[in-house]
Parts: structure tokens; sequence; C-alpha cells
């Protein structure tokens, strides 16, 4: 039942008074506070620093659409109870949230408040939901108890008709409950004056509320606001009753030291998470009482729903988009993947080609240093070289030729300088080899580019090598290439993944318990 009035509750809460409770939960800190009651003290400005905050965060919610504060509104409440989300989509998941909020809000006031578990342990017949309201207003009306006598007795006597007519329009049997617990022999105007001064608005107001129910509140508020005045006050009752207990939050020094003591941001964040979570039964009573004291009239879930499924249904879109992405990224890492198999193939066969290549190579070379190369007849450019070879291998003969042998009789000098000579020798050697060799790789490709019957397998095997290894590499520059623009696309697919998945991230952020409808449990 706790649930369903709730739900009710929020989805008929509008206009200032809806507002009202969302600045004070959600446009309200520990620094607004602590600085507001400060620049009270300080101040020579008339008035309450907090509440001008209040009416300017009220100001600024004016063309936010009453549904998109409605859902904020749960959603905050549901974060700071940290409740699993739920989709939303039919009314009773609503309902069933809400009855989980009442539960939470109700056991964490138990533990904060000991007078309230002390009143909550004598109302065994109310449920959750009245007794928080009915204690948290029973302390609001007390905060009048002492003002009432300070009317004049035209004013009380005033009062305490309206109160009287109230009690008048119920049926014969809640008078009688009344006039039994208030300890009345008749309902005069003037004994209901009599009780009110003597025991106060809050008990007289608290046995109305007992026998008639929450429908009272709104009476109560009514008349209150039009003795506003004369009881001292300066905004709407509305204002009043969540203020007066948000100061109460405020007036614990348990509360209030540690901010004064300092901590830096890690105990700003807890106070201010502390302090919306002892606000949470203000908020609940702030929330509530104006439905029931209405009677309970019939409400739609519909707004509330619309704006709910707008916001389900961006995270699914977006969500869809991302696992598109995610799809396309795994085709092009794949893309990607089979581009570098088919390059470490085409490497692996590439060496391989090169190896045969250079063994026919390797073997016309070899071919050419036995063959009497006079004979040969391969093409003219081959015939120079092949003089310049012949003339190489001619200079080195001349050079072994010309090195000095020592022997037993040569002075020690001598030997010294046979040595010297003959190492000169050798590295001129060395270079004349060096040379020879480039003259034979030349010749070598006279050979392959000449139509000559010389070694002729051997030539064609290595033409075929080429021209596989032509093909080989053509493949290989046209797989980089794809892999390259793969890796571009891949690279853009990132950015998409990562700029799709923050808009998540972010809206998941501003719309608590999102994320759960997408986690397993």
């Amino acid at each position: 039942m706790d649930g369903v009035i709730l739900a009710n509750s929020l989805v008929s809460l509008r206009g200032t008074d809806l507002r009202m409770v969302y600045a004070l939960l959600c446009r309200t800190n520990i620094v607004d506070l602590l600085s507001s009651k400060t620049r009270d003290v300080f101040s020579k400005d008339n008035g309450d620093h907090f509440t001008k905050h209040l009416e300017g965060e009220v100001k600024k919610l004016e063309n936010i659409d009453d549904r998109v504060i409605q859902v904020d509104l749960f959603l905050e409440i549901t974060s700071l109870l940290k409740l699993r989300g739920m989709k939303y989509t039919l009314e009773k998941e609503i309902v069933d949230q809400s009855t989980n909020v009442v539960r939470d809000v109700y056991q964490q006031y138990k533990k904060q408040d000991k007078q309230f578990r002390a009143f909550s342990e004598k109302q065994a017949n109310s449920t959750m939901l009245q007794q928080m309201i009915q204690f948290q207003m029973s302390k609001v009306f007390s905060e009048l108890d002492d003002s009432f006598n300070d009317f004049s007795i035209e004013d009380q006597t005033k009062f305490a008709e309206q109160v009287n007519d109230y009690i008048h329009s119920l049926p014969e049997e809640k008078q009688q409950k009344i006039k039994e617990k208030l300890g009345l022999n008749d309902l005069s105007d003037e004994m209901v004056r009599k009780t009110i001064a003597a025991s106060g608005t809050s008990v007289v107001f608290a046995i109305i509320v007992e026998v008639s129910g929450f429908a009272f509140y709104t009476t109560a508020t009514t008349l209150v606001a039009s003795f506003a005045g004369l009881f001292g006050l300066t905004l709407p009752f509305g204002f009043y009753t969540g203020l007066t207990s948000t100061v109460a939050v405020l007036a614990n020094p348990l509360f209030i030291i540690p901010m004064l003591l300092g901590g830096g941001y890690l105990l700003y964040n807890h106070q201010n998470k502390s302090l919306k979570s002892k606000l949470l039964p203000i908020i609940i009573m702030q929330i509530s009482l104006p439905y029931m004291s209405n009677g309970g009239e019939s409400v739609s879930f519909h707004p509330f729903l619309q704006e709910w499924e707008g916001r389900y249904e961006n995270d699914v879109e977006l969500r869809e988009e991302l696992e598109k992405i995610a799809r396309e990224q795994d085709f092009v890492r794949k893309q990607i993947s089979d581009c570098e198999k088919r390059i470490k193939d085409l490497n692996a066969r590439v060496m391989s080609e090169e190896g045969v290549l250079e063994s026919e190579k390797q073997r016309i070379k070899s071919a050419l240093k036995f063959a009497d190369l006079s004979q040969l007849k391969v093409s003219e450019p081959f015939s120079k070289r092949m003089q310049l070879y012949l003339n190489t291998l001619e200079e080195i003969s001349s050079i072994m030729r010309s090195k000095k042998v020592s022997n037993s009789s040569s002075g020690f000098f001598e030997r010294i300088g046979n040595s010297l000579t003959n190492f000169s020798s050798s590295l001129d050697i060395k270079e004349k080899e060096k040379i020879a060799d480039s003259y034979l790789d030349m010749m070598v490709d006279d050979v392959l580019h000449s139509q000559s019957s010389f070694k002729e397998n051997e030539r064609n095997a290595v033409l075929s090598s080429r021209r596989i290894l032509q093909e080989l590499l053509r493949k290989k520059a046209d797989d980089a290439v794809q892999k390259a623009e793969l890796q571009e696309e891949l690279s853009r697919l990132n950015s998409e993944n990562s700029r799709f998945s923050k808009k998540i991230k972010t809206l998941e952020k501003e719309n608590y318990g999102l994320a759960d409808l997408f986690t397993k449990i």
C-alpha cells in the first residue's frame, strides 16, 4: 500500500511543490546550507539566505517539464538507496520500486533517529509511510506551539473555529473519537481554543490526523498559511516543512563538526551523501503529503512512463549502435589478421624463391669459373666483361709470382722487408679477387639476359624464379596496402566505439538504474 501511495504521489506532484522537493534533494549541498546559515548570522540583510537559495533553484527549474523532474527525482532517491534499477515500463514496476524506497528509508530513519524509533514502536497500526509523515509533521507543528499563545484571544478563536469546522465536517463517530481523545465534554470553539492553547497545535493536530486521516493536513497547512504572519512564517508552508526538518539535520553537532574541521573533497563528498541520506524521510514526506491530503485522487502514470521510456530507448539505440560497431571491429580485425597471415606466408615464399634463384645463379657462376671462357659465345657485353675478368685473374697471378721468399741465409732486416712486401701483396690480391668476383657476377647477369645455350636450363630457372618473385612481391604490396587501409578503418571504429561508450556512460550516470537493465544478476 505504501508503494502505491508513494508512486501515485510522485507522478501527481507538480509545479512549485515538485520543484521545491527536487531542489532540496538534488540542487542543495552541504556548502549551500553552511554558507547560508553563516550569512544569516553575519549579514545585515533580513531574511533566510537558504530559503533564497532554494527559491532561486526552484526558479531555475521553471522551464523544465514536470515529467522530467519527476523521473530525475525518483532516480536520485533510488541512487541514494542503491536500489537495483527496474525497466519501469509498467505502473507496477514503479509501485514495486516505491515500496522498496519506503522500506529502506523507514529502516534508515529508525537507525538515524532515536526519537523516531521510539515513536514507531507505538504505531503498530500505522504503515511505515504514515509513521514517517506523522512523526515529521508533529515535529513541524510543535515548532509553532509557542507562537499560538502569542495570538490575541480573538485570533486564537478564529484559528480554533476553522479547526472545529473541519472536525464537525467529519462523521459523528469520528467527532466522538476526537472528543474522547482530547478529553472534551463538547466540541465548542472555545473548548478547542483552550485545548490548543494548553496542549499545543502539534498534539491537537496529531489526534485529528489519527482519527480522520491525512486529509486533515490540507486543512492544517491552509490554516497555518492563513495565519502565517502571526506564526512568524515568511514563506509557503511547503517550504517551511522541508526547511524546518532540514535545519534540524544541520543542528546535529556530529554532522556539522567534521565539516568545520575540514577534510577535503572526500569528506565533503561523504557529508553531501550523508546530508542527502538524512533528507530522504523529509523528501518522502514532501512528495506524499499533497497526494495523501487530497484523499488519493486518481493519477496518470503515462507521462512518467513516457519520459523514462525515451531515456531507456535512447540507451537501447546507443547500445545497439555500439554492438554494431563492435561487430564491425571484429570483422576488420579478422581481415587484418588474414592480411598478416597472407603477408607472412608470402614472406616465406619470397625467401624460398630467392633461395632457388640464388642457387641457380651460383650454379651458373660456378660453371663460368671452370669453363673455357674463350669458347663461349654469349653476348658482346659478356665478352667485354669476360676480358676484364681474365685480365684481373692475370693481375692476381702476376702479384702472386712477385711474392718474395726468404731463406735461412736471408738477414733479419731482409726477412722483415720480405714479410711487409708479401703482406701488401696479399691485400692487393684480395682486392683484385673482389673485383674479379664482381665481374663474374656481371657475367652471370649477361648470361641471364642472353639467348645463349650456355646453362640454358639454369638460366630459364632463374628467369622463372624472378617472375614468381615479382608476382609474390606484388601480392605482398597489395596486402600491405589493404592492411594499412584496414588499420585506418579500425582506428576510426575504435574512435566511434569510444565515443558511443562515453555517451552510454554519461546517459547511465545521469539516469541511475539504466545500466542495471543491461547487466545480468
